[in-house]
């Protein structure tokens, strides 16, 4: 079961490039998170804690408003495991991102398979050294699985929330570390991916509420379902007016915000077209200066502007 779990974004990767024909890399990994996210929820209220897809289907379609009692009933049995499985992560997770094994395996069968000297400049560089970075398809939703898990055991079983404090610091630690000294960023998404995060953050804080719910229903509570029940439906509420004030907003500009800056910068922009040099519109590629060929290895040869 891991090794389809590992392989997954792999294969949304290819559907979102072959089959969906997205052209930027960050809408690429904007539909690996997407779909990555809802896999994992549906493996938690499913599969792991109804037994298989089957059986919760089975019981939905006769009982529909069953749907509270499967979740209260079975996901306070499975609390053990997600307490494990936050430990997990933590204890072997985190080491395994400050490792990247993938990275590490390429460079010691470069090394080992070989010969440094005998290798060029440029293969050094794409083959051991290269840069590399973050893959927020395959990282987002493994920290919204430990959000979704906590929100869903928050109220159950307070006790999570020791185990996701302590994952959430290791995570801090780690992954500050590697932003600032190890992945490079190789495109820019203006925050795109940023209100996916939260809107997939909100459906995990509906999920644990409607948990609650059905958790407090079988245990014959009468009073208090009946003021939580509301609490799904204001949040689904929120995460729309978050999609209508800001979401919808940051991705276009009015007219009556240009308008506005079109007056703020007319003088800048007469002196920019003033100053406007030859060639402004021409393609980047057709304006760099001219390169030069790596040497066989940079301190041989020390050419002008080259690093």
């Amino acid at each position: 079961l891991l090794t389809p779990i590992m392989i997954l974004p792999i294969i949304f990767e290819w559907v979102a490039v072959n089959y969906e024909n997205r052209k930027t890399y960050s809408d690429v990994q904007n539909s690996i998170l997407n779909r990555y996210f809802y896999y994992q929820l549906a493996n938690i209220f499913i599969t792991v804690t109804a037994g298989s897809i089957w059986d919760s289907l089975n019981d939905l379609l006769y009982s529909p408003y069953s749907a509270f009692v499967i979740l209260g009933r079975s996901l306070p049995t499975v609390v053990g495991y997600f307490v494990s499985f936050l430990a997990t992560k933590t204890l072997a997770g985190l080491p395994m991102v400050l490792l990247r094994l993938g990275p590490l395996s390429k460079m010691l069968f470069y090394r080992l398979c070989l010969r440094e000297s005998k290798l060029t400049q440029r293969e050094l560089d794409e083959a051991i050294y290269r840069k590399e970075g973050i893959m927020y398809g395959w990282e987002y939703p493994t920290q919204l699985l430990v959000v979704v898990i906590c929100f869903t055991y928050a109220c159950i079983s307070p006790v999570i929330l020791i185990f996701g404090a302590i994952y959430f610091q290791g995570a801090l630690i780690v992954y500050q570390k590697q932003l600032l000294h190890v992945y490079t960023a190789t495109y820019e998404s203006g925050g795109l991916m940023f209100t996916s995060v939260v809107d997939r953050t909100l459906v995990g804080l509906i999920c644990g509420q409607v948990t609650f719910l059905g958790y407090i229903i079988i245990r014959q509570g009468y009073y208090q379902p009946i003021f939580l029940f509301p609490l799904p439906f204001f949040t689904w509420s929120i995460m729309r007016r978050f999609n209508t004030m800001y979401v919808k907003p940051s991705t276009q500009l009015s007219l009556q915000r240009a308008q506005e800056i079109e007056l703020e910068n007319k003088e800048l922009g007469a002196f920019m077209m003033s100053e406007l040099r030859e060639g402004a519109f021409r393609q980047p590629a057709l304006t760099v200066d001219p390169v030069h060929p790596l040497p066989y290895r940079r301190d041989e040869i020390n050419i002008p502007g080259l690093i």
